[in-house]
Formats: structure tokens, sequence, C-alpha cells
């Protein structure tokens, strides 16, 4: 094994390490890795991505609503493969690349984190702090006369990113990496999906991707409704809170400083915890995989672990054919109109609740 800083990975590269299932599905969405991506993929900004899980540990928990691992680095890549079939703006499919290279350990787990938990002085990291902060990623970005600053936020490609239920790259390897992994559907199930899609201006006449076929549109719809349901679960809110209820008295007590969540991963922090001398911290960790039942309260109940946490409505209501230029799949199908409008009038904003005591 070698370390980059305090993170172990395989002497392997990441493209030969990665689970059979991801490289299939990034076959899918380009069936070459382009050089100058592979450059890069090994850099230690990079392969700490890679240790840290897309769906923000929910899946160490025992919920099961996540069956596998999926990485920030496999989702990153994900996303700049896709632009990189569709778009030749080099700093575009980077950008992708880059979207989540300051993200911290448990993504966005770490959101839940009262912020009076953190030291004044102890700051956050961005995009550019990473990129200008890394020798060989400036090096790189210099000898391709990339301006750091098209690199630094991918929202401003309306492509890559855009405001929901817009489709774009972002949402789009979102959706598919879940549904395949998940079993939802078959790789000939994504594979049709995705060489269904085209480049099209929509109402603002920006560029979206849109369905040629209303029917493979519909059904991507109602996949992505599914996943949607997925990370809006009182299993997968439960999760990220335990988890963030965790670090936070962990970054309280001095065991990590905030910026050790954005230069390290999900397994070295739960390793400091596990090891952590605060009997407190630790049971918690050792306790996630245990975690496996969630119960609901319209009131708080001050006697238990009770929480609460907002909405997350992750949905799509993409563009398809239609016979006059392209429309909204809601429009072309009272099925999908019924479907979103049930997802978004559901709620999963209950307190919740769970079997455990400090």
């Amino acid at each position: 094994m070698i370390y980059f800083g305090e993170y172990e990975v395989s002497n392997m590269t990441y493209l030969e390490s990665r689970n059979p299932k991801v490289e299939e599905l990034h076959k899918v969405y380009c069936k070459e890795v382009p050089d100058y991506i592979k450059d890069i993929l090994d850099f230690p900004e990079l392969i700490r991505l890679n240790g840290i899980d897309v769906n923000a540990g929910i899946s160490l928990s025992g919920f099961h609503v996540y069956n596998y691992h999926y990485s920030e680095l496999d989702h990153s890549l994900g996303v700049a493969l896709i632009l990189n079939e569709f778009v030749t703006n080099k700093p575009q499919v980077l950008a992708a690349l880059f979207h989540d290279i300051a993200v911290p350990a448990f993504s966005y787990a770490t959101t839940y984190i009262a912020e009076e938990n953190f030291d004044k002085d102890d700051v956050s990291l961005s995009n550019y702090d990473v990129l200008v902060g890394s020798d060989k990623l400036f090096e790189y970005i210099f000898k391709n006369e990339v301006k750091i600053d098209d690199l630094c936020d991918y929202t401003v490609y309306p492509l890559a990113y855009n405001v929901r239920p817009t489709l774009c790259a972002h949402s789009l390897e979102y959706f598919l990496h879940t549904a395949y992994m998940s079993d939802m559907c078959t790789l000939e199930e994504i594979k049709e999906m995705y060489e269904d899609l085209v480049i099209v201006p929509n109402e603002d006449n920006m560029p979206e991707f849109a369905f040629n076929t209303p029917k493979i549109g519909e059904k991507f719809t109602l996949i992505a409704l599914e996943c949607g349901k997925k990370y809006r679960s009182y299993e997968s809110k439960m999760a990220m809170k335990f988890i963030s209820d965790t670090l936070a008295p962990m970054i309280r007590r001095g065991v990590i400083k905030r910026k050790d969540l954005y230069t390290s991963n999900d397994k070295t922090i739960m390793d400091i915890g596990l090891s952590c001398s605060d009997k407190r911290i630790s049971d918690r960790w050792r306790y996630l995989p245990e975690l496996n039942k969630v119960y609901t309260k319209f009131n708080k109940d001050e006697n238990k672990y009770c929480t609460k946490i907002g909405r997350d409505l992750r949905y799509v209501d993409p563009l398809v054919s239609a016979k006059v230029g392209y429309s909204r799949m809601s429009k072309a199908s009272e099925e999908v109109e019924h479907k979103i409008n049930e997802f978004l009038n559901s709620d999963t904003d209950l307190y919740m609740y769970i079997d455990y005591e400090d």
C-alpha cells in the first residue's frame, strides 16, 4: 500500500481499482476516459474523493438504503465523462471533474453540523483553495493554459449544473448511477436512456439534456422519482443526522479540526472516532452499522434521541420531443404529472427518533 497524506490507497491506479459495475457504467457514459483526465485521476486531491461516499455515509448504517459504495470520485468522473461525450469545452469538463474536490468527508451529512461547533478561525476549504494549494494540480492547469477561474465553479455551465427540475449532467449522473447500482435498472436500460439524449435549448434558451423518445423520457423520470424517495427517506436522513451528531463533538472537543474534514476521507475520520478516548464518540461509531430502525412522531420527544431534517426534493422534469419542439415530461404525460405532484406534496418532515441513548 502507499499513502497520500494521511489516507491509504491501493497501489493500483484509481481506474484499475474501480468496482466492475462502476467501470461498466462509466463506459456507457464515454467508451474511453480521455488522456487529459487520466493524467490527473491519481493526484492526491482526487484520490481522497475515492474514499468519500457520495451518499454521505448512509451505506455504513444498517438501514440498507444503499447496498453499494459509489464514491465522490466515481460521481465526479461520471459527470465529466458525460460532458466530454456531448461538448468540446475542456474547461467545462474539468470543472465538472473538480466540482466536489473540496467536499468534506461524509459529504453533505456535514451540512447538519451546527456552526457553533466550529472554532471561528477554523475555516472550510473552497474548490479554489484546493486547486491552487495543490502543486500538481496547479502545474497541470498552468501547462494546459486553462484559467483557474473557469474550473472553480461548474454551476456557471448550465449543461453541467442547473436548477431543478431541469436535466443537467450532474442530476443525470446521480439518477443513472443510483438506478444502476441499486439494481433498479439493467445496464441495457441505462444505455437505452443515455443514448436517447440530445441537447436542445430550453424555455430560457439555455442548453439542456432532453429525450428524443417520450416513452424513454417517461421511464427515466419515474425512475428518478424512485431515486428521489431514497434520498429523502427517514432512514437516509437519520443516518446522516446520526453521523453529523457524532462528528460535532469530535470537532467541539478538538479530536479533529474542521480542516481535517477537507483533507481526509470517511475511513480516516471514522477510525479516529473509533479510537477516541471519549467513549460516547467511539460507541456512536460502533453503533452506526446497528442503526436499522427509525420511528416518527408529530411532536418532539425530549426523552429520546429525536430530531428533524427538512425536505430534500431531488427529481427531474425533463424535456421530451413533442409535435412542435420539446416540452416538459409533465406536460406530455398525465401519469408523470401526477407522480411528480404526489412526490412534491408528500413529505418526510416528521420528528425522527431511534432506540439509542448516549
